[in-house]
């Protein structure tokens, strides 16, 4: 089976934007185990303000990309295990969690006034299936942390495009569907947050289609270059909401990793 892995910082930092599957490596055998495999490294990563904004900033941030013996696995926005797999090993059923990053009123000059927007925790049911030419991944989360109490489902499928000495690079395109309490919690104006140039504005549940590629450049036998670009397109009512500039929302990081 593949492990579906979110292999990026990714389209979490902002409110609408999951961290998505990037890589797939096959599950070892049990007898072939040698506990933790992957990289680990750090790297700059630019992303919007907030889910919508035209505006970006860049983090330096760690760049973790490790399994355990293929059964749990640590990404930099995703950390999930299996418990329980086919006997052929290309299903396998486990639970995820990934962050949704919010926002602040100082954020951006749109948003002056607002209630801040705190970060959440999403958790849930993850099941992944190996196809041969592509691979499936399907999550169901809801919000562990109180924050928007609602819940998102995520549907992907994730293709190897390149896999040789010294290259690996994934693809992937997919979609998320966020419930209406994340949808008005991240894009809603409140009536007491509303002026005359931001309406009081109600948010429903949403569609939005992502796509994106991820990979490494080895660097001889323990140093690698790791690197992804993931695009996300907001469906029409979040990109009607009166704090989006824009419906477009890209990530694009590159960093330097040591393998494990």
């Amino acid at each position: 089976m593949k492990h579906l892995r979110a292999g990026c910082f990714c389209l979490a930092l902002t409110g609408a934007l999951p961290a998505c599957p990037a890589q797939a490596e096959p599950l070892q055998p049990a007898e072939a185990a040698q506990g933790w495999s992957g990289t680990i490294g750090a790297g700059p990563i630019v992303f919007p303000r907030y889910a919508g904004s035209r505006s970006t900033q860049s983090w330096l941030i760690p760049l973790i990309s490790a399994n355990y013996e293929g059964v749990a696995y640590i990404e930099p926005l995703r950390a999930g295990m299996y418990f329980w797999g086919s006997a052929d090993r290309k299903m396998g059923l486990g639970v995820a969690v990934e962050p949704r990053m919010g926002f602040k009123s100082n954020d951006a000059r749109m948003l002056t006034g607002m209630a801040t927007r705190h970060d959440s925790l999403e958790g849930g049911p993850a099941f992944d299936w190996d196809l041969g030419p592509v691979a499936l991944s399907l999550s169901l989360f809801t919000d562990l942390t109180h924050s928007s109490r609602g819940g998102s489902g995520r549907a992907y499928v994730v293709r190897e495009m390149l896999k040789d000495d010294t290259w690996n690079i994934t693809a992937f395109a997919g979609v998320e569907r966020i419930g209406d309490r994340v949808a008005n919690y991240f894009f809603g104006v409140g009536e007491m947050e509303a002026n005359a140039a931001r309406p009081a504005y109600q948010a429903r549940a949403a569609s939005n289609g992502t796509g994106g590629f991820s990979g490494s450049y080895r660097l001889g036998t323990d140093y690698a270059i790791v690197f992804g670009l993931q695009a996300l397109r907001l469906s029409g009512g979040l990109a009607h909401s009166p704090i989006v500039e824009t419906r477009m929302s890209s990530v694009g990081w590159l960093g330097l990793a040591i393998s494990l």
